[in-house]
């Protein structure tokens, strides 16, 4: 750590904040001594310490870490000592500089702290906030909450005056501090401020006034659990009146208070959040978390019915993907994604079908299904027959999923004609297309199975057989066979497109850009030399093995690449009749 000395003359050359950004080291001691060196230069009138930090630029390429060296003073503001009104236009200009960073609010804390240290502090912001409210408007929520630790009913009678003052900056600052304060222990407190946010939920319409409220709202029902009604109430007026803002500050409450929320208060904000458009990413974000939360419940009926409502409500703005923490969840989950892949399917709408979809293809083991039969309305040969083509639609590409959920179906079939008509759908198209997994897949399940179950699939594997031998007994035909040129063609398209790919996902893995890459021509292993910390070199060698990966691709695509294609789309597009 630089010395005094170096700070003062840093000070008087005008690059005070490189040093102090120097001075940080990796020692929480050290940089608690640098801060207790900087209160007691500036407690002794030596340095500005307030002044300088309130230079402290986020955009300087060359500059000091804005985040690292304001944290030296957001420890040291607290035993500075300084007028009020310097440290607020400090403050403010740091806490603008971080920008959209997580990090911008530390500062305020620091600020609180400093405010509640002298009695005289809170009283004399809060005269230069309700002087100069366009200015410091946004530092009256933390200047409540600094005073409210020194004087609470006065600072308390402060904010219920504001919240309902003229000015609709400092009504927003104040209504969000009633949130703030702490008034469990207190019978009247809480009271009063209820009181102040039903009136102001009556009349006010300001969607930001009302984000505030709802948060308020939900922070007084987190310390007064007897107050559920009239607190859910207010919540509920605020959402029935409130726009982006408001709805954006019930997602927060949603996402991450989830396990806190009354069933009747979860009902309303899942109604509200219902409205949530999609182009806002943060509240879908926030919902997304809450969803989430919800599948591990026994609230999970809810959640998959809001992620139906709300998906069928943007089919063609948004897709599954949005919502990947559900999507995980419900993966995760055998009953969960049993009952969701037979309920979507069944509506057969394209967005649900393109959101089971989205979610199966993250399966990377691309392990077995089943159908829910509690989902299905009945067991009738067209409801089956429905969901089984769905599930050949959407899941073609996952083959295994795809077949075994075709075998579930077969378990729920009430005739023959029914269960030779699945055994029909599993032979054309997937095991027509798949005679490598697939089929073994079914081998093994036809060893598992009973009944005419097994004798179903029995005769489709021996269907599967008599075609692989008729198909070898044709030969090779000259006509089916593209050209040396073309054969060239396509592999060289091929080997380009993959390398494309290869080169685009490498671009953005984190892991790859921390670590150098080397391209080996040829060899068995690889040797490098690693350095120690006495200098000397240690030779180490990497043996090289083999490494594949292997995907069937689908037979059809070669020999009828249309006819499949056009085949996938009336399964995907079909609709039960009403």
């Amino acid at each position: 750590m630089s010395s005094r000395d170096d700070l003062l003359r840093s000070y008087e050359s005008g690059n005070f904040l490189e040093t102090v950004y120097a001075c940080l080291g990796p020692d929480p001691d050290e940089r608690s001594d640098l801060g207790t060196e900087l209160v007691t230069l500036h407690n002794d009138g030596e340095i500005d310490v307030v002044g300088a930090f309130e230079s402290l630029s986020n955009n300087s390429p060359n500059g000091p870490n804005c985040f690292l060296t304001r944290h030296v003073f957001e420890k040291a503001l607290p035993d500075i000592n300084s007028p009020v009104l310097p440290v607020m236009r400090c403050i403010l200009r740091l806490y603008r500089q971080a920008g959209q960073d997580f990090a911008a609010g530390t500062i305020i804390e620091g600020y609180v702290e400093f405010c509640a240290k002298q009695t005289s502090r809170p009283h004399d912001a809060l005269a230069e906030i309700e002087a100069y409210p366009s200015e410091f408007a946004g530092l009256l929520t933390a200047t409540l909450s600094a005073g409210f630790r020194i004087d609470k009913p006065h600072f308390l009678n402060q904010a219920l005056r504001l919240c309902e003052g003229q000015n609709v900056e400092l009504s927003r600052g104040a209504v969000l501090s009633l949130g703030n304060l702490n008034l469990s222990g207190d019978t009247l407190m809480p009271e009063d401020a209820i009181v102040a946010l039903e009136r102001i939920a009556a009349k006010e319409t300001d969607d930001l006034l009302l984000a505030n409220l709802v948060k308020s709202a939900f922070a007084l029902l987190q310390q007064n659990m007897d107050q559920e009604q009239r607190l859910s109430a207010l919540i509920t007026a605020a959402l029935s009146k409130g726009d982006e803002y408001t709805l954006y500050a019930a997602s927060e409450i949603f996402g991450f208070h989830t396990s806190e929320l009354p069933e009747a208060l979860l009902d309303v904000l899942l109604i509200h959040l219902a409205r949530v458009m999609a182009t806002n990413k943060g509240s879908l974000d926030n919902i997304d978390y809450g969803i989430s939360h919800l599948l591990k419940n026994d609230f999970s009926h809810k959640a998959i019915k809001f992620l139906e409502d709300y998906l069928l409500a943007h089919p063609d703005e948004l897709a599954m993907n949005v919502f990947d923490n559900a999507a995980r969840e419900i993966l995760g989950n055998k009953a969960l994604i049993s009952k969701v892949l037979t309920r979507w399917f069944l509506r057969g709408e394209r967005v649900l079908g393109d959101s089971i979809y989205w979610i199966v293809s993250h399966n990377q083991d691309d392990l077995p299904l089943e159908t829910d039969p509690s989902e299905l309305p009945s067991t009738e040969a067209e409801h089956l027959f429905f969901l089984a083509r769905k599930t050949i639609g959407y899941l073609f590409m996952q083959q295994i999923c795809a077949a075994s959920l075709l075998i579930s179906l077969m378990r729920h079939a009430k005739n023959d004609e029914t269960l030779t008509t699945l055994g029909s759908l599993l032979f054309d198209p997937l095991l027509l297309n798949y005679t490598g997994k697939t089929r073994e897949y079914v081998e093994q399940q036809s060893a598992i199975e009973s009944g005419k179950v097994k004798a179903t699939l029995c005769r489709t594997l021996k269907a599967v057989d008599n075609y692989l031998v008729d198909l070898q007994s044709v030969g090779n035909l000259a006509a089916l066979y593209p050209s040396e040129a073309q054969r060239e063609a396509y592999h060289r398209y091929f080997s380009r497109s993959m390398a494309e790919s290869m080169e685009d996902a490498q671009s953005q893995s984190a892991i790859l850009q921390l670590v150098s890459k080397s391209v080996l021509l040829y060899g068995r292993a690889s040797i490098n030399y690693v350095y120690r910390a006495d200098g000397q070199s240690h030779r180490t060698e990497t043996p090289l093995h083999l490494h594949g990966v292997e995907m069937e691709f689908p037979r059809m695509e070669n020999l009828d690449p249309f006819g499949l294609n056009y085949m996938l789309r009336i399964f995907r597009n079909e609709r039960l009749s009403t």
